[in-house]
């Protein structure tokens, strides 16, 4: 026979976590993700990227920026996003310079194109799912990120 104590007790243990449950996000459904990033303030705009992939274009602070999403298997069930801002400067960017913003930041990174033009990245792991929070706190991030590359450069 069950002990009805028991029972009760471990009711009354697991009940606060199916109450603080909340729904996980993944990069599989790119209208969440947007949805997500209009809660947020930000205007998004669902393509396709030159692969097929799913694409996000928003804006921040008056400059614009793609959420692009990796890991597709034929444009869907994607698995990862990754943040993504490019900067056309008429004198380009020094490497010295971008190396030295990579070592002084830690979630996101510059790249020069073959213009020495910077493009700054920041990769979000959503594989098996993140909280809707968690996904609001890493776009939280890239925004203030994303605005301090922008003054770091001057732009």
């Amino acid at each position: 026979m069950f002990n009805k104590s028991l029972l009760v007790a471990a009711a009354l243990i697991l009940a606060p976590l199916g109450a603080n449950a909340q729904a996980l996000v993944d990069a599989s459904d790119v209208d969440v993700i947007a949805s997500l990033v209009q809660g947020e303030g930000y205007r998004a705009v669902v393509s396709t990227d030159g692969v097929g992939d799913p694409m996000i274009t928003s804006s921040a602070n008056g400059y614009e920026f793609d959420i692009f999403f990796y890991g597709c298997t034929d444009g869907a069930n994607c698995r990862d996003v990754q943040f993504s801002v490019s900067f056309d400067m008429e004198d380009g960017m020094s490497l010295t310079r971008a190396q030295d913003f990579n070592l002084e930041k830690r979630w996101a990174k510059v790249y020069l194109d073959e213009e020495s033009d910077p493009r700054l990245e920041m990769d979000a792991n959503l594989y098996g799912g993140v909280s809707a929070t968690n996904f609001n706190d890493t776009l939280d991030w890239w925004v203030i990120v994303m605005n301090d590359f922008i003054e770091y450069i001057e732009f």
